[in-house]
């Protein structure tokens, strides 16, 4: 592609199974110095996973990477680094309790004489290279006490202090402001010389700036690479690329929900989380699937969080059935019949080492619906009601939910809140890692308690889980709506489009 540069990185033929699950199929990719490399592609199609291929954090299941024409194989993250490869992650690897300046050298301080360490060098070799970034950030401050923006700052630094010949940037400017997205670009300029990049975003305009070519990856392979210095920066080309040309033709939900008759059940206005939402404005009707897109970590899940009163976010008004309502805790949600199926249920869904039953009922305890002795006849029924109407399998409701499968464990996520009828149900990427005969249940419960009244609010990480359920869509970019989609608009490449937030689309 740049005859006149050396590679210094490439990865071929790349494949990456988890399980079951494959990630990737045919992963190929050419790190050149001198360049900057964009890494483009919708959520899911493997950015993520060649990234930490390249970085030694995951192994290939087949392929080859060769570092300067020669074949390598990473164990680890360390022996990446050996080779001068360091990446700044989209979620931040800093130590709270640490200062500025430590966490920046952390690892490879200064060394004085007799093999202590030298707290002057290093103060002061961190010092030059963070004023280039941000020179109002005190090196000597706990990283703890600085803003999101500051913390990302320092990330970037905390890479650059060790010198890398391959950076790796994993959505860089997701948290930055405009100045200091520019001050970053400059500082990247200077150092291109001597270095290879990737740079990840999602920012079009940002892409277009900064990198000399592009990569683009869809459904775990590597689709096309384009080189700006002989091809146009062609928006719709890229697109085109990230969807495919064939357009996937899908089963629309047919809802007889009429908008008219069908007023809202819940209004949101004026919804505010500092660096995350901002002026979170839109209602959802009576039996209405809304469906909640844009790329990864636009604030999706943070709507959700808020919504279900576990993130404390400002607004103006929320209101149930035209009825105002306070949502200071998650219990003040659920008592309302707003109820969250999380993103994580190992972690947030589940108590993992009890039995089916007791997570089943644990909705109801919270709530205080069960009061006195418990009933362990009541209990049983609830559960097996569950895992009859999800077709949950199991060996018997007092079997761990740690010994379900994972499709099996997110039907009792969601099963968990039938006996409480809810008003609103909040489904974050509910159906993430599980089968598709679980997928298929969950919907189909799901467009059930519509037809039954049920409000939902539906993030999916996957566009075509939300075209095949939802009623209408809308598009989230950095922490704000960006866009309300219905009927003919409800396609693959418009959710794509709006999500990158084009010019293009922004005209219309």
């Amino acid at each position: 592609m740049f005859s006149d540069c050396p590679v210094l990185l490439e990865a071929r033929d790349i494949v990456k199974n988890f399980g079951g699950v494959q990630a990737l199929t045919s992963g190929n990719i050419q790190i050149f110095k001198g360049k900057i490399c964009g890494l483009l592609g919708a959520n899911g199609s493997g950015k993520s996973t060649i990234s930490k291929i390249l970085t030694g954090i995951y192994h290939p299941t087949a392929g080859h990477l060769y570092y300067k024409g020669e074949e390598i194989h990473f164990q680890n993250p360390v022996q990446a680094a050996e080779k001068r490869i360091a990446m700044i992650h989209q979620h931040l690897s800093l130590i709270p309790e640490l200062t500025v300046w430590q966490n920046i050298c952390l690892g490879i301080e200064d060394h004085a004489s007799g093999g202590f360490l030298d707290n002057a060098t290093s103060y002061a070799k961190t010092c030059e290279l963070l004023h280039k970034f941000s020179p109002q950030i005190n090196p000597k401050s706990r990283v703890k006490s600085l803003a999101p923006a500051e913390k990302q700052l320092v990330e970037i630094v905390k890479a650059l202090y060790r010198n890398p010949e391959i950076l790796i940037l994993d959505e860089p400017t997701s948290a930055l402001e405009q100045e200091e997205v520019k001050k970053l670009f400059a500082v990247l300029q200077q150092f291109k010389e001597h270095i290879g990049m990737i740079f990840i975003s999602h920012r079009m305009q940002e892409v277009f700036e900064i990198c000399d070519y592009v990569t683009i990856f869809r459904n775990g392979e590597s689709v096309a690479s384009l080189n700006f210095e002989v091809e146009a920066k062609d928006e719709d080309k890229i697109i085109s690329h990230m969807i495919g040309h064939e357009p996937k033709h899908v089963e629309k939900r047919i809802c007889g929900l009429d908008r008219s008759v069908a007023g809202l059940q819940l209004e949101v206005k004026g919804l505010n989380l500092p660096g995350k939402l901002s002026d979170i404005n839109f209602g959802i009707h009576t039996g209405e699937i809304l469906g909640v897109s844009g790329l990864q970590g636009q604030g999706q899940e943070e709507l959700l969080l808020a919504l279900s009163g576990f993130l404390p976010a400002s607004y103006e008004q929320i209101t149930l059935n035209s009825a105002p309502l306070r949502l200071r805790h998650t219990r003040d949600a659920i008592r309302e019949g707003i109820v969250l199926v999380p993103g994580d249920r190992n972690l947030e869904g589940l108590f993992m080492q009890h039995s089916l039953q007791d997570n089943v009922v644990f909705t109801q305890l919270g709530i205080g619906r069960l009061k006195g002795v418990l009933n362990r006849e009541y209990m049983g029924k609830e559960a097996q009601a569950v895992m009859q109407k999800l077709s949950v399998k199991a060996r018997d409701k007092g079997q761990k939910v740690s010994e379900l499968s994972g499709g099996n464990q997110q039907k009792v996520v969601l099963g968990k809140w039938l006996a409480l009828s809810p008003k609103v149900l909040l489904l974050c990427d509910p159906a993430k890692g599980v089968d598709v005969p679980a997928k298929e249940e969950m919907y189909r419960v799901v467009k059930e308690l519509a037809e039954q009244g049920t409000s939902v609010l539906l993030f999916a990480s996957d566009n075509q889980e939300l075209l095949e359920i939802c009623d209408r869509i809308v598009v989230m970019f950095e922490g704000s709506i960006v866009q309300d989609l219905i009927n003919e608009d409800l396609t693959d490449e418009v959710l794509v489009t709006h999500g990158l937030h084009m010019k293009g689309c922004m005209n219309e």
